[in-house]
């Protein structure tokens, strides 16, 4: 049956149904187990955590003594999914506040917070509020000893995603390459990064993942241009294609 929702929370689903991400991400986190010390942290911000899961199987891990958990997202149907994800996510002694709320209008944190996840999120805040976000992380907002975590792409040019990206109006090459360049200049200094490699066929893409391609570039393209690109570069038969490659990195102060 037809639907007629189109919140971003929907259709990004669309749009990860054509990934292996979940799976990829859930073994990453596995063979990371023993390799990262997080068990310090007893409170973190989420910006941007959508509905949670990634942020939940992250805390479920890496994260044995949280106590305080604040995730942030602008949309409704994500926020609602988040609220209902982490009634159900298990978690004893983890107090969440999930607030609605975009990075900009944000009123920030009255006690510093130990961690801040950005899973796939701080690239979609714009330059401005992202570099003031990040000197107010480390001026205020995070405990001394605090750490940014974050997860962004970091895909080579080969990707059709990035194709995709330059076809349709993206000048950026690298997602992560930029973002750690505005993390380390706003006073953090890398700790560690991870790969995460997955795969992703947009071929023959529903309407749901056109709006959502749509949706990035804020409508200003037209669904018959995103469908004509994406069918371009995902006839190509070269793997290197459908592979998407995500960087989790921990950034200190420095």
């Amino acid at each position: 049956m037809a639907t007629t929702d189109d919140s971003y929370h929907r259709l990004l689903a669309d749009y990860r149904a054509r990934d292996n991400y979940d799976a990829v991400f859930r073994s990453t986190l596995d063979d990371l187990v023993g390799k990262m010390d997080l068990s310090w942290v007893k409170s973190c911000i989420a910006f941007g955590a959508g509905s949670g899961e990634h942020e939940i199987e992250f805390v479920r891990r890496f994260l044995p003594n949280l106590f305080q958990f604040v995730g942030i997202d602008p949309d409704h149907a994500s926020i609602t999914a988040l609220r209902s994800n982490f009634q159900n996510a298990g978690l004893p002694g983890v107090q969440a506040e999930i607030v609605e709320t975009t990075v900009e209008n944000w009123k920030g944190v009255e006690k510093p917070v130990d961690a801040a996840l950005f899973f796939n999120a701080i690239y979609h805040v714009p330059s401005d509020a992202r570099q003031q976000l990040l000197r107010k992380l480390r001026a205020q907002y995070l405990n001394p000893d605090g750490v940014v975590i974050m997860i962004e792409n970091g895909s080579p040019l080969t990707s059709g995603y990035i194709r995709l990206m330059h076809r349709l109006g993206y000048a950026q090459d690298n997602w992560y390459d930029d973002i750690k360049k505005e993390v380390l200049q706003c006073g953090f200094r890398l700790d560690s990064v991870h790969d995460i490699v997955s795969t992703r066929d947009l071929s023959a893409p529903t309407d749901g993942v056109v709006k959502y391609v749509e949706l990035l570039f804020e409508n200003t393209i037209s669904g018959d241009q995103v469908r004509a690109a994406i069918d371009d570069i995902y006839s190509d038969p070269d793997p290197q294609v459908k592979q998407i490659v995500k960087k989790l990195a921990t950034f200190r102060k420095s």
